[in-house]
């Protein structure tokens, strides 16, 4: 599963008066407002096009910039994005927008710290306070601070008791906090404002796998699938359950699934490593759990997947490394792998 979030962007409007001046700041205006229609009617590559004819009419244009990296983030170039709003805040170190934009383009490359960094900066003069909180909830969860997201989001939350996507950011937090009951309860109250919900329905299934309740769970994850059919994280999570369930042939069906749909998410690599464990293909296993922590190094039962994986292969040294990095995250399953074979 992966959080659910909103990101707010603010794109600079400037509507032009008259047309009779032909100087440099009406033509870097005239250039700007292109780019805007342009950005508005999704023709990206022009309002790129737009936007640089506007600073090449004047290099200290700071809106221009900012307008740019807005561009590069929705195109998805997360670094050109990035360097756009370092420009921005390079020409007008008051420029408040191109700081709040500038931190979701480092929450989208991971750099969370980066983000908090600029979110610090602006917390006090920025408007609507519920976006700042919101996104510094954001960056803690990624770095897994969650006592510090939970906060985040609950200030947000008593800003705006009506925005789904915080009760269901807050009700991640609860669930890797293991605070079940409140996860459960956020979930639900997120369905009572948003029904067709399909993250609340991954979040109810997510909670009922935790009680081994796999049955129900596949259910949730089908009532959220019927809201949002190409969503890659139910996929992967109904996969795993019918791991659970010994249903292999729909286990494999469902995460490979997943992975054409996003095929960076590691908790799909993760569960397709166990169904080749289960099915005594080692070697599949183990390629596919390094490629899961490969992206993400804190998959504590791939670790220990890895350690029963060498453990069957006779190689003990490289068990006890890959038990010992599980029970080091906290799985209880490589503690007890740990001090069964390398004690």
């Amino acid at each position: 599963m992966s959080q659910i979030k909103f990101l707010i962007f603010f794109l600079v409007l400037i509507n032009l008066i008259g047309c009779g001046k032909t100087g440099k700041n009406q033509k870097k205006k005239h250039f700007l407002h292109m780019g805007n229609l342009a950005y508005n009617e999704k023709l990206y590559g022009d309002a790129i096009r737009y936007y640089r004819e506007a600073i090449t009419a004047d290099s200290s244009f700071a809106q221009a910039f900012n307008n740019l990296g807005i561009v590069y983030f929705k195109t998805g170039e997360i670094d050109k994005s990035i360097t756009a709003y370092d420009n921005c805040i390079l020409q007008d170190p008051k420029f408040i927008d191109g700081y709040f934009n500038r931190n979701n383009a480092y929450y989208e490359a991971g750099r969370f710290k980066d983000a908090l960094r600029d979110l610090y900066q602006i917390e006090n003069q920025y408007s609507p306070k519920k976006a700042v909180h919101f996104s510094k909830g954001l960056c803690f969860f990624g770095l897994k601070e969650y006592d510090s997201a939970a906060l985040s989001f609950n200030k947000a939350l008593q800003l705006d008791s009506s925005n789904v996507e915080i009760y269901l950011n807050l009700a991640s937090v609860n669930f890797y906090k293991k605070q079940y009951k409140e996860a459960e309860i956020l979930s639900l109250q997120a369905l009572k404002i948003d029904k067709r919900s399909a993250d609340a329905y991954n979040l109810l299934g997510m909670l009922a796998a935790q009680k081994g309740e796999y049955k129900i769970a596949i259910d949730k994850y089908n009532m959220g699938l019927e809201q949002e059919s190409n969503n890659a994280y139910i996929f992967n999570n109904k996969g795993y359950a019918y791991l659970k369930l010994d249903m292999m042939n729909k286990a494999l069906l469902n995460i490979n699934e997943s992975i054409v749909i996003n095929p960076n998410n590691p908790w799909a690599y993760r569960n397709k490593g166990i169904y080749y464990y289960k099915m005594n293909r080692l070697q599949d296993a183990e390629r596919l759990l390094k490629q899961s922590v490969g992206l993400d190094n804190k998959l504590s039962l791939s670790y220990w997947y890895l350690g029963e994986i060498y453990v069957k292969m006779n190689e003990l040294n490289k068990a006890c490394l890959s038990f010992q990095k599980s029970m080091e995250l906290g799985e209880i399953e490589g503690k007890n792998a740990y001090q069964q074979h390398c004690q």
